[in-house]
């Protein structure tokens, strides 16, 4: 591989906002050429979006935020590489740091990626009881104000009201132990706490709640508090119909949205990819949402030695999604709609692609065909199929695409201390191998739902090997135990949403009995797992094995 250096194009270290126009113009001679390393001096880079091309995306689980700049611009690139030496890119404001599409053989490494002014903030509790809470908030990392009872943090361009916090225990790191999502009402978001939010001296503000509302019992003086108010927007990388790519040494300390997110990409490889704090700026949270995120993906998902801690939300979410029909148009045609707002705009198949009819209660194929076109019109979807409609449609049907649904194979990674969950796998088929998780919620989810996120499809086989699961799920709402299998199906004796679990060889470390939630799978296995108990929290009620609409069952011990 040909080695060209950033220098040469005047691509250098340094806070130049004219750098993003440098990169961009920069890419487009390299476009065209294949078999090329672009090798950057080592140092801190920043990127402002003011002499970027904004353009307009629609990002598969993430708001729809208008136009944004893209400073890392990677279209139809082949055989390429940027190596970043160990730098710093810092990026400013409302933009998007990576934006690969159509790509083959791309390749990022050596490098990590942060933003000047984070898209949350944090605080600090002073004082909390059953109806108020006192917080310190450093003014001078993170700017707020107080006005028509919101409270406002004030950006490098932008200004948001407060929504959401997520309470952080100010000795694990983690979520706290008797707390969950705080959501207060706003004028966008019409659910949560109503408090009477004022100044409480320098740096402080106080949340009164009235009538019978109420604090979560598990509230402490000393806990960070997360404060959420800007849309969940840019993915630190955004990878769209490519193939073939890889990240390697790229740490990612904070992005307004997923660490990563991919749709419609064959064949990803994340070796050393890692999402956690800057010890040189040790916020109590990562990237505003998922570690790691797939969307209709194919072929084979790799993830080794990769580290996720503190993100507001899951390690790893693998799956496609479920397009309800909105109408059929003729013999063969369907106008399809989305599930999710998060998921608007999105194209969910190409021609080609296998499709199923399924019934939303029962997520049981009542049909196959393939795809034949399929084209996102602005506000429903047009597909055309290769064959004609079932005569007799589903009362509740919704269209999968059983082509983009990938292997996943995750080896030697941590997942800690972030909110939620660990992995969440609805794919073909998986093998977590060797990984270390410490999670509020359940470590390993299997689920599959055509009634919220919409997020698709049935796993054939997951095997989860020589894994130590550390005191997980103590947070209710997050999962029903360390491993939960709990796809939103309505039961069926005769057949199970889910394939095959196996269970080998595990370690799990836990406060209570529970160790797997299992319903609407074929075939469970476990063999040579090892229990430990702990007193890391109060103890739930529960079984070790609570299982249900399930084939066979089966428990080993060879040691």
């Amino acid at each position: 591989m040909r080695t060209i250096y950033g220098t040469e194009f005047g691509i250098v270290p340094g806070n130049d906002p004219f750098l993003i126009k440098t990169l961009a113009d920069a890419l487009c001679r390299l476009r065209d050429m294949k078999n090329v390393s672009l090798a950057l001096e080592p140092g801190t880079y920043h990127f402002y979006p003011q002499y970027g091309v904004k353009e307009s995306f629609c990002i598969s689980n993430h708001h729809k935020c208008g136009e944004r700049t893209a400073a890392f611009r990677l279209e139809h690139f082949e055989r390429f590489e940027i190596d970043g030496a160990g730098s710093r890119f810092i990026f400013h404001t409302d933009i998007l740091p990576f934006y690969i599409r159509e790509s083959r053989h791309v390749g990022l490494k050596n490098f990590s990626v942060d933003y000047a002014v984070p898209a949350y903030s944090e605080g600090t509790i002073i004082s909390v009881d059953s109806g108020k809470m006192v917080v310190e908030i450093d003014a001078g990392k993170y700017q707020w104000h107080i006005a028509d009872n919101c409270l406002y943090f004030t950006g490098e361009n932008n200004c948001f009201p407060l929504h959401l916090c997520l309470e952080m225990d100010g000795v694990t790191g983690g979520p706290a132990y008797g707390t969950d999502d705080l959501y207060f009402c706003t004028a966008q978001q019409k659910v949560g706490l109503h408090p009477v939010i004022e100044k409480a001296g320098p740096g402080r503000v106080s949340f009164t709640l009235k009538g019978e509302e109420r604090f979560f019992a598990g509230s402490r003086a000393g806990n960070r508090l997360v404060m959420r108010h800007h849309p969940r927007s840019n993915p630190a990388f955004y990878v769209s119909d490519s193939s073939e790519f890889t990240i390697e040494r790229i740490t990612v300390h904070h992005a307004e949205g997923m660490g990563i997110l991919a749709e419609r990409c064959t064949n990803i490889g994340l070796y050393d990819f890692h999402v956690f704090p800057d010890e040189k700026n040790p916020r109590c949270y990562t990237a505003s949402a998922d570690a790691a995120h797939f969307v209709s993906c194919a072929g084979e998902i790799k993830l080794e030695r990769c580290r996720f801690e503190k993100q507001m939300d899951d390690g790893v979410n693998v799956h496609g999604f479920y397009s309800p029909v909105k109408t059929q148009i003729d013999n063969n045609k369907l106008l399809l709609g989305w599930g999710h707002p998060e998921q608007n705009g999105v194209k969910m198949a190409r021609p080609g692609d296998e499709a199923a009819i399924l019934d939303a209660r029962y997520l049981k194929p009542v049909w196959k065909g393939h795809f034949e076109s399929i084209s996102v019109r602005d506000n429903a979807v047009l597909a055309v199929f290769d064959r004609e409609l079932p005569q007799c449609m589903p009362q509740n049907p919704v269209v999968e695409n059983l082509t983009l649904s990938p292997d996943v194979i995750i080896r030697k990674c941590e997942f800690r201390k972030n909110r939620a969950r660990g992995i969440l796998l609805t794919c073909k088929k998986a093998l977590v191998e060797d990984c270390v998780f410490e999670t509020a919620g359940a470590a390993v989810y299997l689920e599959g739902e055509a009634c919220s996120w919409y997020e698709s499809g049935a796993a054939g086989s997951v095997v989860l090997k020589a894994n130590r699961f550390l005191n997980c799920a103590y947070i209710p709402a997050w999962g029903e135990a360390p491993v939960t299998v709990w796809p939103k199906v309505e039961s069926s004796d005769e057949w199970y949403y889910h394939g095959r679990l196996e269970l080998l060889q595990n370690e799990f470390y836990c406060f209570d009995e529970r160790v797997l939630y299992a319903r609407h799978i074929g075939d469970i296995l476990l063999v040579d797992n090892l229990y430990y108990d702990t007193a890391a929290y109060p103890k739930r009620e529960g079984k070790r094995f609570d299982i249900a609409n399930y084939g066979c069952f089966s428990e080993q011990y060879h040691l």
